[in-house]
């Protein structure tokens, strides 16, 4: 009687636990970036696992790596060509480190786009799914679509405020790894001065640096608040974070996993781009909260300072009328 009552416990355990089929189906999926924990990038990492682990009933996940961890912006390239990396989240336009994706300098020469629904439009067009599609070839990364919205960048300085190009003439300035940002900055007088993110706070306390290009979302999330006095809203260059994966990674996934992933990232994209206007104005409060002063400056100015970068590398870059033709996009 004993025994078969034991017998009995053990077949309900055993039942009761994951299958073997279930256990060989659970994957996780390793998300690297370069921005701290607090970034936009982090967060919308976060929403896209969220989903992930929805739409699979909890058989896909991921781990996010933040803060340049496992390398940098270049390192983090490599690594997801390799397939040492899973995934990438970063500005879309800082694929431009992959020589095979230098096309898309065009994506971030300064006043392409009028606004982030321009941008949108961009997003969804032929063009830009052409030049993804180039870029995905010859990389063998798969890009999986847009995972959120960034506030315009623009520039943020220590002490000196800013109105026009003129102001910034000698001005050393931390641009990103992008070549396209850094002619931009040197159209307009500055002297682009190479700083890891990780010692940007540590450059603009001391002075190493002047300023630096990025959005609100970098200047927040990052302290910077505290080691600088202006944010001047140039706008010059509306951005969207992507997400990418090894073409290895992605092969390895059954149909049905591909397309958990895909939804997952369509949903998160989604929840990221409706909670967007608010995130920039909760970040603009919280930088005038630390004391920083917040310039409108003359627009125009910048735009015929940069114009002469656009029209020396139309046809070179990019091809002819390119530019002129995603900036009249309707």
């Amino acid at each position: 009687m004993f025994q078969s009552k034991f017998r009995a416990i053990l077949v309900s355990a055993a039942l009761a636990l994951p299958s073997t089929s279930v256990l060989a189906a659970a994957v996780t999926l390793k998300i690297a970036h370069v921005a701290p924990p607090t970034s936009s990038f982090q967060i919308n990492a976060e929403r896209f696992g969220k989903h992930l682990r929805d739409v699979s009933g909890g058989k896909m996940d991921v781990e996010i790596v933040p803060g340049g961890a496992l390398g940098n912006l270049v390192q983090l390239w490599a690594q997801l060509r390799a397939g040492s990396l899973d995934m990438h989240i970063i500005d879309i336009g800082a694929i431009l480190p992959m020589k095979e994706a230098r096309h898309f300098f065009i994506a971030t020469m300064p006043y392409l786009f009028r606004d982030q629904a321009h941008l949108h439009m961009f997003l969804d067009s032929d063009i830009f799914n052409g030049m993804m599609a180039k870029a995905e070839k010859a990389t063998t990364i798969k890009y999986i679509g847009p995972m959120g919205d960034r506030p315009p960048r623009a520039l943020s300085t220590r002490n000196t405020k800013v109105m026009t190009p003129a102001d910034m003439k000698g001005m050393k300035i931390r641009t990103p790894l992008n070549p396209a940002i850094t002619e931009v900055f040197k159209a307009w007088g500055t002297s682009p001065t190479p700083v890891k993110g990780s010692e940007l706070y540590q450059s603009l306390q001391s002075g190493l640096v002047d300023g630096q290009e990025n959005g609100i979302d970098a200047v927040v999330q990052a302290g910077l608040t505290e080691v600088q006095k202006y944010f001047i809203r140039t706008r010059y260059i509306h951005s969207a974070i992507g997400l990418w994966m090894s073409g290895n990674r992605w092969g390895s996934l059954s149909g049905e996993q591909q397309g958990w992933v895909m939804a997952a990232a369509k949903a998160a994209n989604a929840e990221a781009r409706a909670a967007f206007p608010a995130e920039v104005d909760a970040m603009f409060a919280q930088a005038k909260a630390k004391g920083m002063t917040i310039i409108e400056p003359d627009i125009a100015a910048f735009k015929a300072a940069g114009r002469p970068i656009v029209e020396a590398w139309d046809g070179k870059r990019w091809p002819p009328g390119m530019y002129d033709k995603i900036h009249n996009m309707k």
